[in-house]
């Protein structure tokens, strides 16, 4: 797979790269791009971005101020958090509630991203958050009456869920290792791996476990029966109702 090396991470080669953009409403996957390890995040975002969408995104996606300016001309609201080297220019403080403060928010203004005129970024708004680890910085592109800085907090705290969800692909469905060699054919094991998640949470109504991910191998296999595995599928969400 000469065609996906690019680097080492945590004494792993990283061959594979899934550019994932997940639904917090639906708590599942909504699109996916499949690229060699070495292509730009950034890019494989701008090539899914729909007007009106809204997106949850981390540090580096933050790193492009022009990016955040191309996403407001196409009508897309995003929260990105910022790093911590971002030069912020305010220009406008803007009050904080009650109910922001409880959900650790410290300021929020207008500002302009940027220490030179030509890199410097659109007008937006930073929402300046503590956590007991450290303090973030947050941009947004939308009015405190559309989203408020309290709720611009609780959005980046469930981006979380999409770093829960690749463990879960990793670990549950063993998107470890490749039967395929080529891009096509690894896009296609990803792909199915996908639908099997998503299939699997539209019936039980709750993401599928080790168990039943194991059974359903069994019974690819020719060991279990379809009534073993229903068996397995009803005693789990039982289970799963019963927390």
């Amino acid at each position: 797979m000469y065609w996906a090396l690019w680097r080492k991470q945590h004494k792993k080669q990283a061959q594979v790269r899934l550019h994932l953009s997940y639904d917090l409403s639906g708590d599942a996957p909504a699109r996916a791009v499949i690229t060699p390890g070495k292509f730009c995040e950034r890019k494989a975002w701008k090539a899914v971005l729909r007007p009106g969408d809204a997106y949850v995104a981390d540090r580096y996606y933050g790193e492009s101020y022009q990016l955040l300016g191309e996403l407001e001309k196409r009508g897309v609201a995003f929260v990105v958090r910022l790093r911590n080297e971002a030069v912020i220019q305010t220009e406008e403080p803007l009050p904080i509630g009650a109910a922001d403060a409880a959900r650790g928010v410290k300021a929020t203004a207008w500002v302009k991203l940027g220490c030179q005129k030509r890199y410097e970024s659109i007008r937006l708004r930073v929402v300046w958050l503590q956590t007991p680890k450290e303090e973030l910085r947050l941009v947004t592109n939308l009015d405190p009456e559309e989203l408020s800085a309290g709720e611009v907090a609780l959005l980046y705290k469930e981006r979380w869920r999409i770093e829960l969800f690749f463990r879960w692909i990793k670990c549950i469905l063993g998107c470890r290792h490749w039967l395929a060699q080529s891009p096509q054919g690894v896009a296609l094991e990803i792909y199915l791996a996908l639908i099997a998640a998503l299939l699997l949470q539209l019936y039980t109504g709750h993401r599928p476990n080790r168990r039943i991910m194991e059974v359903l191998q069994f019974y690819a296999m020719g060991v279990a029966t379809l009534e073993d595995v229903m068996t397995t599928v009803r005693r789990q969400q039982a289970k799963q109702n019963k927390k």
